[in-house]
């Protein structure tokens, strides 16, 4: 038995999920949290903590892809690898428009619907694959993901009676 595998077995003996598992479920919850975060700082007209949380947000990614190389190694099946790849290409085209590019795309309906569809993907792919470990889990970043939505409410909550005075 490897050393990887051996602490492997013993990690999932105290936890009761593999390494690997658990830093994808940790990750969705904060991934969840902080676009949340982004909404709620948005809504407090707070730029640096907004920028703050994208950056942290766009660094999952790095734990994101350890995961998605362990998955192909052991196999996971073809859905949970075609939802990854929902998530990065999201991931890719908020780093290319919001940071690199830095596109107003959210303006035009024709550019942020599409968007928003594959934000969707994306989220609903974590929650996928998060049942797919364990249930427990599955209800967490579920609910990390209503949280989500709250906040995002609030960001957009009088915003038309703001534009009508």
């Amino acid at each position: 038995m490897s050393t990887d595998s051996q602490i492997e077995v013993v990690f999932s003996i105290f936890t009761g999920i593999n390494p690997y598992d658990l830093v994808f479920v940790l990750s969705a919850i904060v991934f969840n949290l902080l676009i949340a975060g982004v909404f709620i700082a948005q809504k407090k007209e707070r730029p640096k903590l907004v920028r703050t949380f994208g950056i942290l947000w766009l660094s999952l990614a790095i734990p994101l892809v350890v995961v998605f190389i362990h998955y192909l190694i052991v196999g996971r099946d073809l859905w949970i690898m075609i939802y990854f790849g929902f998530i990065f290409l999201y991931i890719f085209i908020e780093l290319l428009l919001d940071y690199i590019l830095k596109i107003e795309f959210r303006q035009k309906k024709i550019t942020h619907i599409p968007y928003v569809i594959l934000e969707y993907i994306a989220l609903f792919g974590l929650i996928g694959i998060s049942f797919a470990i364990d249930r427990a889990w599955g209800f967490l970043v579920s609910i990390s993901f209503w949280l989500l939505l709250a906040s995002l409410i609030y960001l957009y909550r009088g915003r038309k009676k703001d534009a009508e005075t």
